[in-house]
């Protein structure tokens, strides 16, 4: 609407799905012996990595996290830059080796289990089209915490902690707090599976074929 002038009238938004077949709360066995927080994508700016490395490092200074690692899902990203090695830069510098783990693509099946076996989900992106990790950590039963900016708050609704992707302090307080208040993650465990079970491909098929009728129907 803003940069095409598109009226609101001629535009029709679906939302996509989740596979629920698949990303679902599980009792798989944890790939780890050890607790830790997830982030699942490419290590391509926008996903604002270094800023939840900075974040894990603030935590692991504070009492009770010293066990803690971070769990990184996803290849680093096209070949346009050398995403990996930025990202090895920023964990140099903050004394990070050995407590950050790549796992580079996974299975779907892996990756619910990273997701249930998750303390904490964590996306801080400053810019995404639409989030699927967010939802698939939900559907699994794993609290999440997202930005406040871009679609995700309107993908994730009330079900999600949302804080500034530049608030560095804002998101160590609401990792903290997830991790050590049992209320609290069990309200958002319990509001992230109704949140994503607002989100199916049958949905978004159905959605996507009324639109069509319409546009038909306009030309009869």
């Amino acid at each position: 609407m803003h940069y095409l002038g598109v009226p609101d009238n001629r535009i029709s938004v679906i939302y996509l799905g989740v596979d629920h077949a698949t990303f679902r709360p599980s009792s798989q066995a944890s790939n780890f012996e050890y607790p830790y927080i997830l982030f699942v994508g490419s290590e391509h700016p926008r996903k604002n990595l270094p800023a939840l490395l900075r974040v894990f490092k603030r935590l692991k200074e504070q009492p009770g996290f010293k066990n803690l690692k971070l769990v990184k899902v996803g290849k680093a990203g096209g070949p346009e830059a050398d995403f990996r090695r930025q990202s090895m830069e920023v964990i140099d510098s903050l004394n990070l080796d050995g407590e950050v783990i790549f796992t580079e693509a996974v299975s779907e099946e892996d990756l619910r289990a990273y997701y249930c076996n998750a303390e904490c989900f964590v996306l801080p992106s400053l810019y995404e089209g639409f989030g699927f990790p967010p939802l698939e950590a939900m559907a699994c039963g794993c609290p999440v915490i997202t930005s406040d900016s871009s679609s995700l708050p309107e993908v994730v609704g009330e079900a999600a902690i949302k804080v500034s992707p530049h608030d560095i302090e804002g998101l160590t307080g609401a990792l903290r707090e997830v991790l050590a208040n049992r209320q609290l993650r069990e309200s958002l465990i319990t509001k992230g599976v109704e949140q994503a079970a607002k989100f199916s491909w049958g949905q978004t098929a159905k959605k996507t074929l009324e639109v069509y009728k319409e546009v038909e129907e306009s030309f009869i």
